[in-house]
């Protein structure tokens, strides 16, 4: 870059910190004192510079250096694009990021390409004073120490969180609906009142019978607060892209994932989900053996045999009859057959009956032969069998599927060739 000294640059102050320093809780402070000691130092830099103006002042506070996704960062970027801004200032190389890749990207090609001056006071850098030799080695390998003390603390943090995780500490930022931290330790969880006897009423409308969607109905009606409203009217700071509208509502969805969370038997599980490494932010999810799962780690709100029944019924093919609160009776639980296939409702029948799911596959010979032996096919006729009345009295469903599966079992039976057991066989 050639020199200008009759030039007089805009200058774009960035300043940015990867922790907060533990005093910005306190409504009276508004930033972190890190932030305000590299501000400080910078605009005393610039006090006596007469050919540079400073236009803004750019804080990331709380961000961590091993990315230039930043609120403020981008904000500089698109004032560099517009002409705005021409000279970039920051307290040292760190402060501008510890990535080693793309520091040396923004510094040794894209600011140069946009004649942009770039300023690092503590490292005794300026790019309009041209580069010598001792920099050409310097610099790339101060970015390079940055870098792997950024990889050097991500390591140490992941290693102290699963210590934390296996030790039974929740170190999650926001608990399960129905729990709390306690006061006293932010590692432990306690039962809130109010959310945790919401979470017992959805277990106890599954147990009698209503289905996610209808459970989710009855809440909306009731006003009870979703879990992401409930979070914000507690004041806290939660977040999610779920949200589709002004006021989140109860969803099925979220019903279900209550009731498949076993945290409400008192069973821990954290470290589902991780990142490769430090650079890369997107989260996939780990092996479930790798989870780390600590059981009876806090109070309950339901029993283990209450889970494990609502278990069984959400694995269950159910659906809630018509203008009915409750699912179809017998749903997912009446079967027939040696296929073991599910009884369905007949669509557009007139009178109420239970069909053989698995009647569409023929189970009848080709030569007409119902028991289906000629054709060698399956021994047994579900599309002569399996339609079940249910009629007035719910009670006689069983006696019917019953008497059905042991007239079936008799007219196999007598299909089956017979082995005297008396005789001595020579194999």
């Amino acid at each position: 870059m050639y020199q200008n000294i009759n030039k007089i640059y805009h200058a774009a102050i960035y300043v940015r910190l990867s922790k907060e320093d533990g005093d910005i809780s306190s409504s009276a402070k508004l930033e972190s004192n890190s932030i305000s000691n590299q501000k400080a130092l910078i605009l005393d830099f610039l006090k006596d510079k007469k050919d540079i103006e400073v236009v803004s002042v750019r804080v990331d506070d709380g961000y961590s250096g091993s990315n230039f996704e930043h609120p403020a960062f981008q904000a500089m970027l698109e004032d560099i694009r517009r002409g705005i801004v021409d000279c970039v200032v920051v307290k040292d190389l760190s402060r501008f990021g510890r990535e080693y890749i793309d520091s040396g990207k923004y510094i040794e090609r894209l600011f140069p390409a946009l004649g942009v001056r770039f300023i690092a006071i503590n490292d005794n850098y300026d790019s309009l004073k041209g580069k010598n030799q001792a920099d050409e080695i310097i610099i790339p390998f101060k970015n390079l120490i940055n870098d792997a003390y950024c990889r050097d603390i991500s390591i140490k943090i992941r290693s102290n969180l699963e210590i934390k995780r296996k030790k039974g500490e929740c170190v999650t930022p926001f608990v399960a609906f129905g729990y709390r931290k306690t006061k006293t330790d932010k590692h432990k969880l306690e039962i809130d009142p109010s959310a945790g006897s919401v979470v017992q009423d959805i277990f106890k409308m599954k147990l009698r019978g209503m289905s996610q969607d209808a459970i989710a109905n009855r809440l909306n009606e009731l006003g009870i607060l979703s879990p992401f409203e409930y979070k914000i009217s507690s004041g806290s700071h939660y977040e999610t892209g779920f949200r589709q509208k002004e006021q989140a509502l109860w969803s099925s969805v979220t019903v279900r994932r209550i009731l498949e969370n076993e945290v409400y038997i008192g069973n821990l599980v954290q470290g589902k989900r991780t990142t490769p490494n430090h650079k890369v932010k997107q989260t996939y999810v780990k092996p479930e053996d790798d989870w780390i799962r600590i059981e009876k780690n806090h109070e309950p709100l339901v029993s283990d045999r209450d889970l494990e029944i609502v278990q069984r019924l959400l694995g269950m093919d159910t659906r809630t009859s018509p203008d009915q609160k409750q699912v179809y009776l017998l749903s997912g639980i009446a079967a027939m057959c040696q296929l073991w296939a599910f009884f369905t409702k007949r669509n557009g029948a007139s009178a109420k009956m239970l069909r053989c799911s698995n009647q569409w596959r023929s189970c009848v010979s080709k030569s007409g032969d119902p028991t289906g032996t000629a054709g060698g096919e399956y021994p047994w006729a579900c599309s002569s069998v399996c339609s079940v009345n249910v009629g007035k009295r719910k009670e006689s469903i069983f006696q019917q599927a019953m008497r059905l599966q042991r007239d079936q079992d008799r007219r196999i039976a007598k299909t089956e060739p017979t082995v005297d057991l008396g005789k001595d066989e020579t194999l």
